[in-house]
Formats: structure tokens, sequence, C-alpha cells
């Protein structure tokens, strides 16, 4: 019997830290089915335990390094011994994308890679070159995790100023890392009225993908999410992560007007999600079980079509007073 220790990353958000790690864990059992997962300790910091009857594959050790609290991996040596285990580098952009950004509001980036990984899990396989959808964007988080992995991301958020700061935001990171990189807009009409405003950042990791054309695109639509299946071309993505209003401070537009129920926003838009989607893409919703019921959530995702997968135990977590987060994780069938 194998035996690794995954140890968090100290440099996480505490609160954050203390409350997910049986999230963590979760999570690492939907990335390592054959491993038995538990929560420890390593010198007092916390830790995760796997166990496997054969070593790590390369595939496995990566879905280690793509965990969210990922921070080095070690192999059992005997008489409680420990051999560090070097991981495959994975990232195409830095994490700093993600960790430099700061906002009222914004969701940890942490848990944004743990429900993207759980999206990820729940697709049936992914292009060559993804594209991620988050119908609810805000100012980027889930976008920005999607281009450290080297996917496309389109995003749809209802406010101006998120849309405005995060593709800003985006241009002057690539600027100061010296990235090839182009920004456009342009404006979706429908009927001779304007239903969107679109801001693509297109880019490069390297300057011969570049110059080959081998880019990556993150793309803000100024838009109601209600407009997903119109902005976007039908089976456009792989699969959607979304953090969906808590209906405690924060609001998201569905059907021409700002609500606060979760639930019944999402039957409202879904349809279009499920038309943008292909078939297979996985999807995982982040919602406050203190403001919406799960099974609330789920009737709305099965009244537009999509396959709600079993709840995934242990990843609700308390993130102040008012919110208790879960995710559902659901799937548009083939």
């Amino acid at each position: 019997m194998m035996e690794y220790l995954l140890l968090a990353n100290p440099g996480h958000n505490r609160v954050y830290l203390d409350a997910a790690q049986g999230a963590a864990a979760a999570e690492l059992s939907r990335l390592l089915p054959r491993c038995g997962v538990e929560s420890t300790q390593l010198c007092g910091q916390p830790a995760l335990r796997l166990t496997c009857e054969q070593p790590l594959s390369e595939a496995e050790r990566n879905a280690c390094a793509r965990s969210s609290l990922f921070y080095a991996l070690f192999e059992g040596a005997g008489e409680g011994l420990l051999r560090p285990v070097e991981v495959p580098v994975w990232q195409y952009l830095p994490d700093s994308l993600n960790t430099i950004l700061k906002y009222p509001g914004k969701t940890n980036e942490q848990f944004t890679r743990m429900m993207v990984n759980l999206a990820q899990c729940a697709s049936d396989g992914l292009r060559e070159t993804p594209t991620l959808l988050d119908p609810m964007c805000g100012q980027g988080t889930t976008l920005f995790e999607a281009a450290i992995r080297g996917w496309n991301a389109v995003g749809l958020e209802v406010q101006e100023q998120p849309v405005h700061k995060g593709a800003t935001y985006f241009v002057k990171y690539l600027e100061a890392g010296r990235y090839k990189h182009k920004r456009s807009e342009e404006k979706r009409t429908q009927g001779g009225k304007r239903i969107a405003q679109l801001v693509t950042v297109e880019y490069a990791a390297k300057k011969d993908d570049w110059y080959a054309e081998n880019t990556r695109k993150v793309q803000f639509f100024r838009a109601d999410s209600a407009l997903c299946d119109q902005l976007l071309p039908k089976n456009a993505a792989d699969l959607l992560v979304c953090d969906l209003p808590y209906g405690v401070q924060h609001g998201a537009s569905g059907g021409g007007s700002l609500q606060r129920n979760a639930a019944k926003i999402v039957r409202e838009v879904a349809p279009g999600w499920w038309k943008a989607l292909r078939p297979g893409a996985g999807v995982a919703l982040a919602y406050n079980v203190l403001t919406t019921p799960r099974q609330h959530l789920a009737d709305a995702m099965e009244a537009a079509g999509f396959t709600v997968l079993p709840q995934v135990e242990g990843l609700e977590h308390r993130v102040d007073q008012s919110i208790l987060r879960d995710v559902l994780v659901a799937k548009k069938a083939k």
C-alpha cells in the first residue's frame, strides 16, 4: 500500500483554509477516485493523506498539483520518513494572475479552482483547448483560473464596472509580464438594439505561439445571463462554473431585473446555458444553503435539461455567519 501526504499551501486565506480542508478532501476523492483520502496534519500544518495500492501516475500527480489546496506532495518512505515527489508543471499562466487580484466580494481563488476541478471531473472529456463559461463572472476570478490552465474563457456580467475592471486588470497583467496580447471591443445587437458589449483579450504565453497564431482568449460580455444562448454559438463551451448570488449582499440579473433568489435565477437562465454547452459538459454551481435549498436548485437545473449528479459530501463550509456554501454538480448528458 502506497501512502502520500499533500501539504496545504500556507499562503492560503486562513479562514478559508480552516473551513475547507474537508472540502479539499472531497475534491481529491473526485480527482483521484482510486485513492483513499483523509484529513491529517504534518508538523501541525493541515495536510491530506492519500493511500493507494499502486504509485501515483504522472496524470494523478498532475491532478494533485491542480487541486485547490496543493503546496507540496510527499511519499511515505517508511519509519516515519517522507520523500518529496516532483509534480508536473501544468500552469499556462502563473497563479499570480488570480492571487494578485483583490476586490470586495471576490470568490476565494482556491475555492474557484476546486469548482473548476469538480466541473472537469463531471465532464465527459474536454477538447484539446477547452472553453470555460461563467455566466455571472463578476471581475473574472473563474475566467482567470481558466487562463492559468491555458483554456479559453467566456464570461457574462450584467454590470458595467466589473467587466471594465476585470478586462483592464487582465491587460495590465499581460503587459507587466510582457506577454503578447491584443484587446478588442465590439457591440452585439439584435433587432437593431444592443444586447451586449464584448471585450476580447487574445494572448499567448510564449512569443512563438503568438506568431504561430496558437493563442488563447478571455472574453467579457457585459450582458444578462439570460442572453447566454444568443451570444454564444451552440455547444460552444466545455464546462460551466458559476458562483451564484448568495441572497445576502449579491444580486444577479435574470429575466431583466436584479434577483436575489439563486434557484429562481437559474430557472430563468439555465435553458440558455444548456444550449451554449456541448453534450457531456460538466457544471459546478456554488450556492448559499441558508437562502437556497439544494432541491430547489436541482429542480431548476433539471427543468432546463441538465442531469444533477449525486451530492459530493464534505463540500459544505461556512463563509461567514450568513453564508453556508455548498456546490451542486451537474452535467449536460450526451
